[in-house]
């Protein structure tokens, strides 16, 4: 925990538990659980327009509950409103500080991940070194133990690191039952994809696991959304 009276004014802090952000020594941001969900959802599915009806499902919420969340982030300026016709519909401030280091450390956090694709995590820290980012997704998230594979797209720190990273997934599919599918994508490849509206890597962005480069797939997201 950061220590408050040692720092300047106008600095970001947050709890170990990340759900409470203070700014200087005045202002305090709560964030519950189902805040920072809705958060991750609008951010990662921002081709849909969500308001309070269409959220509740996704999140198990009641249509007062909802209300009540997305008002909430609203007023703490962490959502951004707008009305349509007679629904108003929310995206995140992403010229907020707040937002950003939020998200960050949302996409930091796998507690809720299985043993096994927490194990699965560990290994792939192996390929941290020559990636700026890499997302674990598909079956492995849904099926764990009974997937047939393992998805990973890995965002290339250089592009002739390909060649090295083929030679150790290759090694790590002879030594494991599930078999590695990798998925290599430049920075600039990423961010146009997503651009274009790229369906799969939508897909990718919306449920994956961000093994490591949270700081970079949250710059990417919020860079196609601007």
């Amino acid at each position: 925990m950061p220590n408050l009276l040692a720092s300047k004014p106008k600095s970001l802090y947050i709890t170990s538990s990340y759900s409470t952000i203070t700014l200087s020594y005045s202002k305090m941001i709560e964030v519950t659980e189902n805040g920072k969900m809705a958060l991750k959802l609008i951010f990662t599915d921002f081709l849909t327009n969500y308001n309070s009806y269409s959220i509740k499902g996704r999140l198990g919420l009641s249509n007062a509950g909802s209300l009540k969340m997305l008002r909430s982030l609203s007023e703490k300026n962490l959502l951004i409103s707008e009305k349509m016709g007679n629904a108003i519909f929310y995206k995140p401030n992403l010229e907020n500080g707040y937002v950003i280091k939020l998200l960050e450390l949302i996409f930091l956090d796998q507690s809720s991940a299985s043993s096994f694709v927490k194990g699965w995590i560990y290994d792939l820290q192996s390929l941290a070194p020559y990636t700026k980012a890499m997302l674990l997704f598909g079956s492995i998230l849904r099926k764990g133990k009974e997937a047939r594979d393992v998805d990973v797209c890995l965002i290339l720190k250089k592009n002739e690191d390909y060649k090295l990273l083929e030679k150790m997934i290759k090694e790590m599919n002879e030594q494991n039952r599930l078999k590695i599918h990798p998925l290599y994508l430049t920075e600039k490849d990423f961010e146009k994809k997503l651009k274009e509206k790229d369906r799969p890597l939508l897909e990718i962005v919306k449920s994956c696991i961000v093994v490591h480069g949270h700081e970079l797939f949250v710059e990417v997201l919020k860079n196609v959304q601007s």
